[in-house]
């Protein structure tokens, strides 16, 4: 079977996919992608469970310089501190990845086991009830 254009098609279930994605998309790609989506997805949770507990924030974060932030400049300004971490290591990993260079590991090494720590504490801080 063939599409426009008379590329060989794969089957995969009821949808027809490309053969040239399959060659396109390494394994290595498709892990960072996933990598910085687990990454993403628990930032994004973290900041989710900063505001819906921002009244007793100090009885629960344990970062010091990010109570430091919510003193100074209240929860706003550390949301924003998180916006533009996350904006810029995301950045940083996708130029890291494209031009193949050798910090790419080790950058999401050290994020997603940073957030890996964070989602495997505030898992078992919700089984314990």
């Amino acid at each position: 079977m063939a599409l426009a254009g008379s590329l060989p098609v794969s089957r995969l279930g009821s949808e027809s996919i490309p053969a040239s994605y399959w060659r396109t998309c390494s394994l290595r790609t498709a892990l960072f992608t996933l990598s910085w989506s687990f990454i993403l997805l628990a930032a994004a949770y973290d900041s989710y469970f900063a505001w819906q507990y921002r009244t007793v924030l100090d009885a629960w974060e344990m970062n010091p310089f990010i109570l430091w932030l919510a003193g100074v400049g209240g929860l706003a300004t550390v949301l924003a501190f998180k916006l533009f971490a996350m904006v810029l290591s995301t950045g940083l990993a996708i130029i890291c990845h494209f031009r193949r260079h050798r910090l790419e590991i080790p950058l999401t090494l050290v994020v997603g086991s940073a957030y890996l720590a964070l989602s495997v504490h505030y898992v078992m801080s919700n089984l314990q009830g």
